[in-house]
């Protein structure tokens, strides 16, 4: 199996020619990147908590090229990006590999590619030293705390192992923030929008005591004002939209546009034999439908479809 490579964007990215692992891109997007790509990555496994699914993070681990992508529980958008496993993948850095099988990182390394700037730190009960910078750390595991010496050298900081042997990079995470501490939920780039809408809020809307809708918020882009601009360059909208329960399909698709996905759904199994398009389907057979807004989190139905 041919190693991938890819570049490392502090505070925003891990990429190549492939694919793009943005931080900040909706769990439904980086599975749809990742599932175009499947001749170069396989081996994907999905977790969540079903018990706890609004505590709880989402993961996506690409088990055979050591990378774990970590997608908030509530927002559902790549809050962390983390490789565990070098020994598969090439890594580099504005121009300069720094891992590759067979030569991984060790911390002299990441350092002399990344600037050592300020002091690492030394964490003595998990015995992992850790190099940070904004938006992207590295830890390394070492065995003994007497092999680690803090030093200094015209004002920066670094730490001296007193033995021969440096430890190799055991993990590293990409991150939205200043230090690993101050990590922050990312935005969604307008990078990853691609025309879809992206949800802010969904609250319900009462008349007296009862539910009669919904009210979303959300982002689109906006129309370009000349075709010479880039998608990439769209200016992003806030929009409010009201949908009420028994609200026609035109007027659902006014207020949030097209689905990303149209399902039908059966009772009858072989209900395609009978001739689905046809006259040969009765009025009460007819399926129920449904219009799926996958960045919206949200599915409309339909109890049948409209003559």
């Amino acid at each position: 199996m041919v190693a991938l490579e890819f570049e490392v964007v502090p505070d925003k990215a891990l990429r190549n020619d492939i694919i793009e692992l943005i931080l900040g891109m909706p769990i439904n997007q980086a599975l749809a990147a990742l599932q175009n790509v499947s001749r170069f990555i396989r081996n994907i496994e999905l977790v969540y908590s079903d018990t706890e699914p609004f505590e709880k993070d989402i993961t996506v681990t690409l088990k055979s090229d050591g990378i774990r992508l970590l997608f908030d529980a509530k927002s559902q958008v790549l809050k962390l990006i983390e490789v565990f496993d070098f020994k598969n993948i090439t890594l580099h850095y504005c121009g300069t590999v720094f891992s590759k099988p067979g030569q991984e990182a060790n911390v002299d390394i990441v350092e002399k590619c990344f600037g050592a700037t300020h002091p690492g730190v030394f964490d003595e009960q998990l015995k992992m030293y850790m190099l940070s910078w904004r938006g992207v750390s590295f830890c390394f595991p070492t065995k003994d705390s007497s092999t680690v010496q803090p030093s200094y050298a015209h004002g920066l900081g670094s730490l001296h192992f007193a033995n021969s042997a440096l430890p190799f990079l055991q993990k590293m995470t990409i991150f939205s923030g200043n230090t690993p501490a101050e990590m922050k939920i990312p935005e969604i780039p307008t990078a990853v929008h691609c025309g879809n809408n992206h949800l802010i809020s969904i609250d319900t809307v009462l008349e007296g005591d009862q539910i009669v809708g919904l009210c979303f918020v959300f982002m689109v882009e906006d129309q370009p004002q000349s075709l010479s601009r880039k998608s990439s360059e769209l200016p992003m909208k806030r929009l409010e939209r009201i949908i009420r329960f028994g609200d026609s399909q035109q007027s659902v698709h006014t207020a949030l546009g097209a689905p990303s996905k149209i399902y039908y759904k059966s009772d009858e199994k072989m209900l395609i034999q009978r001739g689905s398009n046809s006259e040969n389907l009765k009025d009460e057979d007819k399926p129920d439908f449904f219009f799926n807004y996958f960045t919206m989190g949200v599915t409309s139905i339909w109890q049948k479809l409209e003559p």
